[in-house]
């Protein structure tokens, strides 16, 4: 499942680790707002919130925002870093197990920070304790980029929901179609013949964006019912893919 890479996946293996990390993302991401207040499974949020704080002068919480984009960033250059090391020869397997087990780290750090800072509500903490949960994301992000060729991202929808916008634009192209063919009744405009498009990319647009949303709904529930110990959950799911990465006999092909 994380030997091969790009091209030489399945579609059926993309899917998997697709739904499952996606579950993750949301999990996190739902999970962390509740807690600290913040997004941090993706970049584009903290990025209007420091130009918002940079405008009206609160310069504080502006570079606690560009310190969590520049972490995010940092997440994701750890994890190809530790990717691309040639340590483990053809095993590449083994450089995926290690680069989860480093998230899996990240998240019980964070619930061990978030709990011994619980009785601190200054925003400033907060944003501290959202450097560990965008560092967690963006290796994961990076990590999923990585391994299916840039076909799959898993912790943030805004992408997931255009690619589906897309392909279902396709689909009722060389639905009017057939339809057009069985009433005689011109439905489709333009030179270019409708062709019927792929099913298994929507598939797995479908399977990221639901295991997102179900990853969401069971996050913020686990954060309200169990406060910071709630992360644990997360970090337990990271470390059982990071085991079975590791236990793989799979090689990387050459």
């Amino acid at each position: 499942m994380f030997s091969r890479e790009g091209t030489a996946r399945s579609d059926n293996q993309n899917r998997l680790v697709a739904g499952y990390l996606a579950a993750v993302g949301g999990f996190v991401n739902s999970s962390g707002f509740v807690l600290i207040g913040t997004f941090t499974s993706h970049v584009t949020g903290n990025v209007g919130r420091l130009a918002n704080d940079a405008a009206l002068g609160q310069y504080a919480a502006a570079v606690a925002a560009l310190v969590m984009i520049v972490t995010f960033f940092v997440g994701a250059f750890l994890a190809n870093t530790i990717v691309e090391s040639h340590f483990w020869g053809r095993r590449v397997s083994r450089a995926y197990a290690s680069a989860l087990a480093v998230e899996a780290l990240l998240l019980v750090s964070f619930t061990i920070v978030s709990q011994l800072s619980a009785s601190q509500a200054h925003p400033r903490v907060k944003d501290s304790e959202a450097l560990l949960l965008c560092a967690a994301m963006g290796m994961q992000n990076a990590l999923v980029t990585r391994l299916s060729g840039a076909v799959v991202r898993t912790t943030h929808m805004t992408g997931v929901l255009t690619d589906l916008g897309i392909e279902l634009a396709r689909w009722f192209r060389f639905w009017r179609r057939r339809v057009s063919e069985a009433t005689r009744v011109r439905l489709v405009f333009g030179s270019n013949l409708p062709e019927r498009p792929g099913s298994p990319k929507i598939w797995l647009l479908l399977t990221i964006f639901s295991s997102f949303l179900i990853g969401a709904a069971f996050g913020a529930f686990a954060a309200v019912r169990f406060h910071q110990a709630s992360m644990l959950v997360a970090a337990l799911a990271i470390a059982a893919c990071a085991s079975y990465a590791a236990l793989s006999r799979e090689t990387h092909a050459a």
